[in-house]
């Protein structure tokens, strides 16, 4: 029997997965006890001032009245507020405070690409976004304060939103459900559930997200992938064109040419399984790995491993690798690919499994082997790992 978690209130992973993901809510109490928050409400409102930080700031005025502006805010902003009824929300927190960043783990269950973000929300008492329906799964850990949070027990049906707001704010909203969560409490929410939470008190809010990426955000990334592979060694060619009278007409030879090349895209299930990869281990379209700067070597990378100093992942991409023949495997960061065997492939799982790592001694031996040597510091200096301060 596989043993349960407290922050999924006693269940094992493999039970919350088969009773409750994507199918109903379920609330935690005190699913995470004597939660210390690792980021202040100064700290993040901080962050909210930074550049390269999405973040919004969500008012409510009167009964039915929105307004949302949006980061990065000059510190006079937080200053001018009134004590009631606004939220400051921070999105991606886990990648700018490492500490966040290890609240994922808990999800570890859940795959790398699915994992979204962890948002942090700072309210005031009467603070809120409004009722409204979230496109992904979402585990809402109450940190300071207490928040009502009032939901619908099965997937919402019908959906229509107030008209002339920024906010997707539903028009209607009948909760079957209402709670008051304190710290340390946690409700976990499928998508296509409504629900809304208003806090009761000065509280914090952190959320972590799981993103289910649409038919189209696949195909286009197929497509892109597609398009960069084949962009100089694949154009349209018509070397026996002859005059046409009517310039405008799209001729047969012309329309059988290019439905000729758009049937020699590879659909295969390699050629999709590639290109999925490479969509799962990217952060966000158009986003890339930064290079380390300062390139480390080898010999670097062995004298901090000797001495116990641990390894951090990067959340500025994902890690997944596809199986390959026998023990290799094709692993993927930030959009890049590797085919790896041996000690390089059982050194990427290690990768793909821990935010953190310090290697015992059941794969020291492979991390200090020369391939393993050369495959991290190689992880390094592309940015997707780093040594993390002690």
């Amino acid at each position: 029997m596989k043993a349960g978690l407290p922050w999924l209130g006693g269940l094992s992973a493999d039970a919350f997965l088969r009773t409750y993901w994507q199918k109903k809510p379920l609330l935690i109490r005190n699913a995470f006890s004597n939660f210390r928050e690792p980021v202040s409400p100064d700290e993040l409102a901080g962050l909210a001032c930074e550049e390269g930080v999405e973040s919004r700031l969500i008012c409510r005025q009167g009964r039915n009245g929105w307004s949302v502006d949006y980061g990065p805010f000059e510190e006079a902003r937080f200053s001018a507020l009134p004590d009631k009824r606004w939220t400051l929300l921070v999105t991606e927190v886990n990648r700018h405070v490492p500490q966040v960043a290890t609240i994922l783990d808990h999800f570890s269950f859940v795959p790398n690409w699915r994992v979204d973000d962890v948002m942090i929300s700072y309210a005031t008492p009467g603070g809120g976004v409004g009722p409204h329906v979230d496109s992904y799964d979402v585990f809402l850990l109450q940190g300071r304060g207490r928040r009502r949070w009032r939901y619908h027990k099965n997937r919402t049906i019908n959906v229509t939103f107030v008209d002339d707001l920024a906010l997707r704010i539903l028009s209607q909203f009948e909760p079957d459900a209402d709670e008051v969560l304190g710290p340390g409490d946690m409700l976990y929410l499928p998508p296509g559930f409504a629900h809304d939470g208003v806090a009761e008190s000065e509280c914090t809010t952190y959320s972590v997200g799981f993103r289910a990426p649409n038919r189209a955000e696949l195909t286009a990334a197929f497509i892109r992938g597609f398009a960069d592979e084949r962009a100089l060694s694949d154009l349209y060619g018509d070397h026996f064109l002859r005059p046409h009278d009517e310039p405008g007409e799209l001729t047969e030879d012309a329309r059988a040419r290019i439905r000729a090349m758009i049937r020699r895209v590879d659909l295969s299930d390699d050629a999709i399984d590639t290109a999925f990869a490479r969509f799962a281990s990217v952060l966000k379209p158009g986003h890339a790995l930064e290079p380390r700067r300062k390139v480390v070597t080898v010999t670097d990378v062995r004298n901090r491993l000797t001495r116990g100093i641990a390894l951090r992942r990067s959340e500025e991409c994902r890690f997944v690798f596809l199986p390959s023949a026998k023990a290799a495997i094709r692993f993927y960061y930030g959009g890049q690919e590797e085919h790896l065997n041996g000690a390089e492939a059982r050194l990427a799982k290690v990768v793909c499994r821990h935010r953190r790592l310090i290697f015992d001694a059941a794969c020291q031996k492979d991390a200090l082997s020369k391939e393993g040597l050369v495959a991290i510091t190689r992880w390094i200096n592309a940015g997707a790992l780093s040594f993390a301060a002690r």
